[in-house]
């Protein structure tokens, strides 16, 4: 039933390291392809790391930068980035980093001096207990902002809104603050996350003060390969059930369901829009199919282009198609506006996007939720529902909760969801 559309773009890419003077090292010479002990072998807390179904970066040294949003400067800014690491003889440069959900806020994007890149990384299951980070940090205090009372209070008034305005949809998140004895071990939650997160995007983003944020998404925002586009936009969910025959049940229920199939067709519609003005030719199917984690059933589209400017880069698609409707919802403006008035907290780079980009546009860039900001004695993490016309605001708030056990179950912090 679980249906994953792979993909062939950059399906050779090499394995590179970038030395910190400028030098580039040979090309590695690997006998078998990159796995997870390796991974943490080489990761420190203020390296980036990202890895998906077809490439796994490590950049243990990135020079960051604070990237103006507005298009104009934000390309000036980029192309000097690559200019700079072209004057200083870096062979295969890479721009990586992350864009907050506010699209119109500075992005901490940097020029990645020291890679190591490979196509294939093996995610074996692992046997025996898992490592788990919380073994040396147990939670003192579990804070929900907002309540599960005031959530529910907030997606009534999202579906008063419906009434009254031309608002279709709105995504109202949740975060969960998690005080904790002891810093995280975050080798180990980086470890637990690869190992879970087969088919999908998984990333750390090494910020100011000790700081990481760090998630495991199911959602690709773009790829693009040369003049190819690719997307995998999801909306529209459900809880995975651990007896299979109720598990089956639930994705039949999901396919059907006359709610989560209009709050997909929406964000697909608004994607379509966004990318034909840059595309020569489009593929979107006319239905979605059904993808999944561990923890949810996704509806799923799969959607292919050719652009009609080579030109436009990843990243220029990436800021072109944010936020979609699956992190904010439609029409924009009045979902960002029902967001502002309806939110409580920063969601910072949650529901923004995280990723790559070479010199010649071509990357790949991941939509960043199923996440959590890190901090010595904090963990924060994020999750948020697709409010449409029909929703029931117990139900979204299951979502939420739901949501937030990718992180949990992956710090080895089940129980600190009892709290919420």
């Amino acid at each position: 039933m679980i249906k994953w559309h792979a993909s062939e773009m950059f399906s050779a890419i090499p394995i590179v390291s970038i030395s910190s003077s400028g030098a580039p090292h040979a090309v590695l010479d690997r006998a078998g392809p990159l796995d997870i002990p390796e991974v943490l072998r080489r990761y420190r807390t203020d390296a980036f790391v990202f890895a998906s179904p077809i490439v796994t970066l490590i950049a243990p040294e990135v020079a960051w930068s604070t990237i103006d949003p507005a298009s104009t400067t934000r390309t000036a800014q980029v192309r000097a980035l690559f200019a700079q690491a072209a004057a200083e003889g870096m062979r295969g440069a890479l721009i990586v980093g992350a864009v907050p959900f506010d699209a119109q806020a500075p992005a901490r994007l940097g020029l990645a001096r020291d890679v190591l890149r490979a196509d294939v990384l093996t995610r074996a299951p692992r046997t025996g207990d898992p490592r788990k980070p919380s073994d040396r940090a147990q939670v003192l205090a579990s804070t929900p902002v907002p309540t599960p009372a005031t959530y529910e209070a907030q997606v009534v008034a999202a579906l008063q809104r419906f009434e009254t305005t031309a608002l279709d949809k709105v995504v109202l998140a949740r975060t969960l603050a998690l005080k904790l004895d002891a810093p995280l071990d975050l080798h180990g939650l980086l470890g637990n996350l690869l190992a879970r997160n087969v088919h999908g995007y998984t990333y750390a983003v090494p910020l100011d003060h000790a700081a990481v944020f760090l998630g495991a998404t199911p959602e690709l925002l773009v790829r693009r390969s040369g003049n190819r586009v690719m997307l995998n936009p999801l909306a529209g969910s459900a809880a995975r059930c651990l007896d299979p025959d109720e598990d089956q049940h639930a994705a039949r229920t999901l396919i059907a369901s006359v709610k989560d199939l209009r709050e997909h067709a929406i964000m697909i519609d608004a994607i379509a829009q966004a990318l034909r003005p840059l595309c020569r030719t489009l593929q979107v199917p006319s239905q979605p199919s059904l993808t999944a984690t561990d923890a949810l059933w996704h509806l799923s589209t799969t959607i292919e282009g050719e652009l009609a400017d080579p030109t436009t880069t990843s990243l220029d698609l990436a800021y072109a198609l944010h936020p979609t409707p699956a992190v904010g919802g439609f029409p924009t403006a009045l979902a960002k506006t029902a967001i502002a008035e309806l939110e409580t907290f920063d969601r910072g780079l949650f529901a923004g996007f995280v990723g790559w980009m070479d010199a010649t546009g071509d990357g790949e860039w991941a939509v960043s939720l199923r996440c959590a900001l890190c901090e010595p004695h904090q963990a924060t993490l994020y999750a948020g529902a697709g409010i449409v016309p029909g929703s029931v605001p117990a139900a979204e708030t299951a979502e939420t909760q739901t949501k937030f056990r990718t992180m949990l179950n992956a710090l080895g912090l089940e129980r600190a969801l009892s709290a919420d």
